[in-house]
């Protein structure tokens, strides 16, 4: 942790001079506000933003931001660990893999889990702005996690038509089960990015999209909500495609 200076100092937001106020803050807090900052930052403007830009909305210097994080990169990082991995619930997993409960059971309770702990619009904001501006954020967060969880799917789904479950999946097990993940990512793009009409009714939400998964795979029509049931939130201003 960088240690407190008397540079450590920010002008309050809103003050003007020549009464403009300055507030001291430990370094933890500092770090913390500088952190808080990119992020919103970043969900605005992407990644190739300069930090220059970040340094001139938060009123302080571009060097106090590199006292705290040494590169662009560094920065990077610390919003990778804050926005995608403090989010993540390793019980996920062992909900996934516990054959005591059907298997509609774990599917419906972990994208329940799944879809609270990731909407908000500055996490999809963030994953969509890591693919288009080539970092390798989103691609690292699924690399190292999310397609562990889907390849864990994948092979429990192998057990609805005999085959076994134990057994690797195929690419086209994957992309079944990347189809019903990308159904609730996808929700989400509607909901905070192109600000569409959305259901607010996220369990009916999730039931219908596990049951309408499942009935795919083994050929059965399965009871979910009908749609009309679904409560709808008023349409938001914003841009369509």
């Amino acid at each position: 942790m960088a240690a407190f200076s008397a540079a450590d100092e920010i002008v309050e937001p809103g003050a003007v001079a020549p009464g403009r106020r300055r507030v001291r803050m430990a370094p933890d807090e500092r770090e913390r506000m500088i952190l808080d900052a990119a992020i919103h930052f970043f969900a605005r403007h992407g990644f190739s933003a300069q930090l220059r830009e970040l340094a001139r909305e938060m009123k302080v210097s571009q060097g106090l931001i590199y006292r705290y994080f040494k590169s662009k990169q560094a920065l990077l990082d610390r919003v990778y660990e804050h926005n995608f991995l403090r989010r993540w619930d390793s019980s996920w997993e062992k909900l996934l893999a516990d054959r005591s409960l059907p298997l509609r059971r774990r599917l419906t309770e972990f994208y329940t889990r799944y879809l609270t702990a990731i909407d908000d619009p500055e996490w999809i904001r963030l994953v969509m702005y890591s693919g288009l501006d080539g970092n390798d954020l989103t691609r690292r967060y699924i690399r190292t996690h999310v397609e562990g969880l889907l390849r864990l799917i994948a092979r429990e789904c192998r057990g609805l038509d005999g085959r076994k479950a134990a057994a690797e999946p195929s690419q086209a097990d994957m992309e079944l089960v990347w189809h019903l993940h990308s159904t609730v990512i996808y929700y989400l793009v509607r909901k905070h990015i192109f600000q569409t009409a959305t259901t607010t009714d996220t369990g009916a939400l999730v039931a219908m999209m596990i049951d309408d998964f499942l009935s795919g795979l083994t050929g059965e029509a399965q009871a979910s909500p009908p749609l009309g049931r679904i409560t709808l939130a008023k349409r938001r201003k914003g841009p369509c495609p």
